[in-house]
């Protein structure tokens, strides 16, 4: 609020601009004060439109995929994005929508119609390694993605600017703390601290077809089902709209889709199906693609 003297009020409507009246020299210094302020700012950058042109610059910069190769399969180290095929979005990381706790370390992630690729919206693959030896994960020594493989999705480097720690994928348990804004589903962010609520498992989306498919190299372009390990809910873009700073997107959460009736999982444990192949298949909003250049 600014305040006006006596002078100042009384002599509004008989003195123009330039009469010198009630506190005009501090008027006139605080002016200064904030010219000095401003051109010091623009010159350091640190004005609030720079730093936002400056961050929209680092996110939407252009990135290049990788190339298909003749086999056509994706390949740890490559350069892709990951395109929810129900909703034709693609997974999308806003590192500067940072969540408020600092032990967090993490920030949001949305499935966004910007399909130009870019820093925000292109991943590399990471190998999951057990902390001991176990049975039950398989692990593989070549650089290709395999079905029935646990892996984690690292964001770009060039979307965090000049940070230094790799940031990833990462969904929680549903509690008070840790949940889906719109659909209150698992909470899935882009997180600095790495753990075992990063690793997914890449699975076919047929049930039926996956004991047979596990070890089989991934294609690119191929419908994919990512499952969370730790919280066993597939990854989904439920077709909540939200607003942020690139336009409109789609919010990422963690939840298995499939049709409510009994029916079918009934029917094969009374024929003596395995269990394993009586799980209902998962809907379309859980299947997503690797997609890279040329595909």
């Amino acid at each position: 609020m600014q305040y006006y003297t006596k002078q100042e009020l009384q002599g509004a409507g008989r003195y123009t601009g330039k009469c010198r009246i009630g506190n005009w020299n501090e008027n006139d210094t605080l002016d200064e004060v904030r010219l000095k302020d401003y051109i010091a700012k623009k010159e350091t950058g640190s004005l609030k439109m720079d730093k936002f042109q400056k961050r929209m610059n680092t996110a939407l910069q252009k990135v290049e995929l990788t190339s298909v190769v003749a086999d056509e399969y994706v390949r740890f180290g490559d350069v892709f994005q990951l395109e929810n095929l129900s909703s034709g979005a693609v997974v999308s990381v806003d590192v500067e929508n940072k969540d408020p706790r600092a032990a967090e370390n993490s920030c949001a992630v949305s499935a966004s119609f910007i399909l130009e690729p870019c820093a925000r919206n292109t991943f590399t693959l990471e190998k999951y390694a057990p902390p001991a030896s176990s049975v039950l994960t398989l692990t593989y020594d070549d650089d290709l993605l395999h079905y029935g493989q646990k892996v984690k999705f690292v964001v770009n480097a060039a979307a965090q600017g000049d940070a230094a720690a790799a940031i990833k994928l990462k969904s929680y348990p549903v509690s008070t703390t840790h949940f889906a804004k719109f659909s209150r589903f698992c909470e899935v962010v882009a997180s600095g601290n790495d753990s075992y609520e990063c690793v997914f498992e890449v699975l076919t989306p047929d049930p039926t077809k996956r004991l047979v498919s596990e070890g089989v190299p991934v294609m690119a372009g191929a419908p994919i089902v990512l499952l969370h390990s730790q919280t066993n809910q597939c990854l989904s873009v439920e077709g909540h709209s939200l607003m942020n700073d690139f336009g409109k997107e789609l919010e990422l959460c963690g939840h298995t889709c499939a049709s409510k009736g009994n029916s079918f999982l009934m029917e094969g444990l009374a024929t003596g199906k395995p269990l394993a192949m009586s799980v209902k298949a998962p809907q379309d909003s859980n299947i997503f693609a690797i997609v890279g250049a040329g595909v």
